[in-house]
């Protein structure tokens, strides 16, 4: 069978091995592939260790979640740290390409100002440093008026569109929040350069995101569209204020409805970038780089490591 092997391993449970954005990419390039358990060059997340029983291949380390890579373990990687690694890196945050927050839903002035206050969806109240500060704002924000919670988390509601047995569960979920005029969207914890669906999703929906998560987040999204909870951990109460004032002045609150969400610097086109790197590495299968165990602590500050990483270095000594 022709084409260069590939293989994909320690991924998320609804990963598909025949229909993901690293085949797409290879496809739109019109690269041969077949893939494989035998591959010239591993794609593998964060999502388990099958990764270690690969060697001899082009290992290619790829997170939706706070990790860094580890370039002592592959030969690329493509995550959401901002660090520079010559050809061997791509940052490719959690939300690029989402084109449903370039076209999100449609929503008139009139229905948008006369919708219910604010939702607040969590079922997670174990994990992440945000989990006990987002509950403690949303049971602040509730003195002021009424949030639904339909969520595990504080939970006065149901919906059948939040089932997790929808098949399409992130859709139903923007179909939900649009109902609101706010969405509490604190991540689960913080981390530079992290954004996920917690702010897509009110974007995607044209509902106001109260963010609170990614210190860098501006550097992406523009401040005009949401409201940056950040600095405000220990001033809740000021928070609240915010909301308030926001939710009572209609001019105020539509403009930033009408905002544009993406930085100016955001460009679309650069989903090109990320074909071009998947195919440049395959192409490149025959370059596995060679592993020194001390050679990438020695290019990053300790301070720069992941908490993973620190705790490696100390496991290690």
């Amino acid at each position: 069978m022709s084409g260069i092997d590939i293989g994909f391993c320690d991924m998320s449970r609804d990963f598909d091995v025949n229909d993901n954005m690293f085949v797409k990419a290879l496809k739109k390039n019109n690269i041969d592939y077949h893939i494989s358990d035998n591959p010239k060059v591993l794609f593998y997340s964060v999502f388990g260790n099958r990764h270690n029983i690969y060697n001899g291949c082009v290992k290619v380390f790829y997170t939706g979640e706070p990790i860094a890579p580890d370039f002592n373990e592959c030969d690329y990687a493509i995550g959401f740290d901002k660090i520079s690694f010559g050809n061997r890196y791509l940052r490719r945050p959690l939300w690029f390409p989402d084109e449903s927050i370039i076209t999100p839903l449609e929503i008139s002035d009139e229905e948008a100002l006369n919708r219910k206050f604010c939702n607040f969806v969590y079922s997670n109240d174990k994990d992440g440093n945000a989990v006990r500060l987002r509950t403690e704002f949303a049971k602040k924000l509730m003195k002021y008026k009424h949030i639904d919670c339909p969520g595990k988390v504080l939970n006065n509601m149901k919906s059948d569109l939040l089932a997790r047995e929808n098949r399409n569960w992130t859709r139903s979920k923007v179909e939900f929040i649009a109902d609101y005029k706010f969405t509490i969207a604190f991540e689960n914890s913080r981390y530079n350069g992290y954004t996920t669906e917690k702010m897509l999703n009110p974007l995607s929906a044209k509902s106001i995101p109260i963010y609170w998560g990614n210190p860098e987040v501006e550097d992406d999204f523009n401040p005009s569209a949401y409201i940056n909870a950040n600095g405000y951990e220990n001033n809740l109460d000021a928070l609240v204020e915010k909301i308030i004032k926001l939710d009572n002045d209609d001019e105020a609150y539509l403009g930033m409805l009408h905002a544009n969400p993406m930085n100016e610097t955001y460009d679309i086109n650069e989903r090109d970038r990320f074909d071009e790197f998947i195919s440049y590495i395959v192409r490149n299968s025959d370059c596995v780089y060679p592993k020194d165990p001390l050679a990438f602590k020695k290019r990053m500050s300790f301070e720069g490591l992941s908490r993973k990483e620190k705790l490696q270095f100390f496991l290690k000594k």
